[in-house]
């Protein structure tokens, strides 16, 4: 089948909300101001990648690379990189996938395919499919 498809989930980690290094991190939603947590919205945004991750870990499970990536980590650059290389890019795409990726995005082998503040499942399925070059269909 030759390489499997690349599917980053890009969105924040709640762990590095307060900065930098061990010493700065704040876990969960245990900070509470007044009559909820601090970071509330901030959860709202991350949790509606799940059934992104899930219906690619559903339909996929092992035959695809996913990986969920801050999007303040220096490694997604790197990571990035490697997927530009590994799938041969074109640089313009490479180009609209790094200066083009908001907080919260999907990338499939590179490319930049969803990256609305609410993630359509269906549409990083079809990528997915057509990175593993196969319809839709016969993967369900």
């Amino acid at each position: 089948m030759g390489k499997k498809p690349s599917v980053i989930l890009v969105r924040e980690w709640e762990q590095q909300l307060s900065g930098s290094g061990c010493c700065g991190r704040l876990e969960g939603d245990f900070v509470v101001c007044g009559e909820g947590p601090v970071f509330a919205e901030r959860r709202a945004v991350m949790e509606r990648m799940g059934p992104v991750y899930r219906a690619v870990r559903e339909r996929f499970g092992d035959d695809v690379e996913l990986q969920v990536i801050d999007p303040r980590n220096a490694g997604l650059l790197i990571t990035l990189l490697v997927d530009f290389w590994r799938f041969r890019v074109r640089p313009r795409t490479a180009l609209a996938t790094l200066f083009g990726l908001p907080k919260q995005g999907v990338i499939v082998n590179g490319e930049l395919v969803d990256k609305s503040p609410y993630p359509d499942s269906e549409r990083v399925l079809a990528a997915v499919a057509l990175a593993r070059a196969l319809p839709l269909e016969a993967v369900r």
